[in-house]
C-alpha cells in the first residue's frame, strides 16, 4: 500500500513538472539526474542534439554553442545591462522557431552535496522589448550629444554675429568721423561749434568701441541662452539687475553659456540660476545649478580654461565655491 502511494506521488509530481512551461532539472552534484521535466528535455535537444544524460555535461555543452541546428547562442553586450544575463551562469539562445530562451543553474542550499537546480525560461517578448529600449537609448544618447553640439554652438555663432555686427556699427561711425575730419582740415574757415561737434563725434565713436549698449548687443544672447536651455530641458533664473554695459554682459553670458553646458551634462541640472549683485567697483555673478555637485576639485577642460583665459583678459577673475550648491563665481571690476 505504501508504495502504490509512492509510486502515484511520483506520477503526480513527474505529471506537475512536466506541466511546467519551461524547462527544470534537478541533478545531484555530480549531474546525475534526479528530476528532469520534458520541456527541459525537448530544449537541450534541440540545442545539444540529445536529452539530459548528466547535467554537468549538458551544461558545458550548452556553454559551447555558439550557432546549431537553427540555434543561435545571443551575446549582445546590453544583455547584461538590462539583466537579461546577470552572471555566468546565465545563458540566452534563439532557437530554430525564433523564440528566446534563458537558461541559468544554480547549485541549491544543503552543503557540497546539495542539488543543482538548472532552469530554462522563455523571455521572447522580454527580449525584444529590451533590445527596443537599448536601440532607443542609443538614438537618445545621440540626440544628447547633438543637443551637446547645438548648445556648444549655437550661442558661440550669434555672439560672433552681433559682435560682426558691432564691428561694422563702430566701422560706419569711424568712417564719418574721418571723412567729416578731411573735410575740416580742408577747409579754410571752421567755425568753434563744427569742431566742438566734430570732437563730439570723435568722442562718441570711440565710446561705443569701449561700451555698445546692452540692447544693441545682448538681448538675443540671452534669448539664445534661454532656447537652448529649453530645449535640453533646463531653466536660467537670473536674480539681480543684469549688468547694462556690453563688456560685463557678454562675460556673463560667456560664463553662464559655459555652466549651462557642464551643469547639464556632467550634473544632470534642470535649473540653473545667475545672481547679480554689485558694490562700489565691481559686479559678481554667482552661477549656481540644481545639479549633482562635482567630487573634489574642479579640473579645468578646455571650456572652463578659455572662459578664465578671456575673463583674465579682461581683469575678471573666475573662481569656484563649494557648499550645498557648487557655484562658478566671476568677478568683474
Amino acid at each position: 500500500m505504501k508504495e502504490s502511494r509512492r509510486r502515484s506521488l511520483s506520477r503526480s509530481v513527474k505529471e506537475a513538472i512536466d506541466s511546467y512551461p519551461g524547462g527544470l532539472c534537478f541533478s545531484d552534484s555530480q549531474g546525475k539526474p534526479i528530476l528532469v521535466n520534458k520541456k527541459m528535455n525537448s530544449l537541450v535537444s534541440a540545442l545539444t542534439g540529445h536529452t539530459v544524460i548528466n547535467a554537468n555535461i549538458v551544461w558545458q555543452e550548452l556553454n559551447s554553442v555558439e550557432n546549431t541546428n537553427g540555434c543561435v547562442r545571443l551575446n549582445e553586450p546590453w544583455l547584461r545591462t538590462n539583466n537579461i544575463v546577470v552572471d555566468d551562469n546565465s545563458l540566452v539562445f534563439r532557437l530554430a522557431d525564433n523564440r528566446i530562451w534563458t537558461f541559468r543553474r544554480q547549485k541549491l542550499s544543503g552543503g557540497e552535496d546539495a542539488a543543482v537546480q538548472t532552469e530554462a525560461a522563455e523571455i521572447t517578448e522580454l527580449y525584444h522589448m529590451s533590445e527596443e529600449l537599448y536601440e532607443n537609448n542609443l538614438k537618445l544618447d545621440a540626440l544628447k550629444k547633438r543637443q551637446e553640439i547645438l548648445l556648444d554652438n549655437i550661442v558661440e555663432i550669434n555672439r560672433e554675429k552681433e559682435l560682426l555686427a558691432a564691428k561694422m556699427k563702430i566701422h560706419d561711425d569711424l568712417g564719418r568721423c574721418l571723412v567729416a575730419a578731411k573735410q575740416a582740415l580742408s577747409a579754410e574757415n571752421v567755425s568753434d561749434g563744427e569742431y566742438k561737434k566734430l570732437l563730439e563725434s570723435w568722442s562718441a565713436a570711440i565710446g561705443n568701441m569701449r561700451d555698445v549698449p546692452m540692447s544693441d548687443m545682448s538681448t538675443s544672447a540671452e534669448e539664445e541662452l534661454d532656447k537652448v536651455a529649453e530645449l535640453i530641458g533646463c531653466r536660467i533664473i537670473y536674480e539681480g539687475e543684469k549688468p547694462k554695459d556690453r563688456r560685463t554682459g557678454l562675460m556673463m553670458y560667456s560664463a553662464v553659456r559655459e555652466a549651462l553646458t557642464n551643469a547639464v551634462r556632467h550634473g544632470g541640472a534642470d535649473e540653473i540660476t545667475v545672481n547679480v549683485s554689485y558694490d562700489e567697483d565691481m559686479c559678481t555673478i554667482m552661477i549656481s545649478n540644481n545639479g549633482r555637485s562635482p567630487e573634489g576639485e574642479i579640473t579645468e577642460g578646455g571650456g572652463l580654461s578659455d572662459l578664465r583665459k578671456s575673463l583674465e583678459q579682461e581683469g575678471a577673475v573666475l573662481g569656484y565655491e563649494y557648499g550645498d550648491r557648487f557655484a562658478l563665481v566671476i568677478r568683474i571690476p
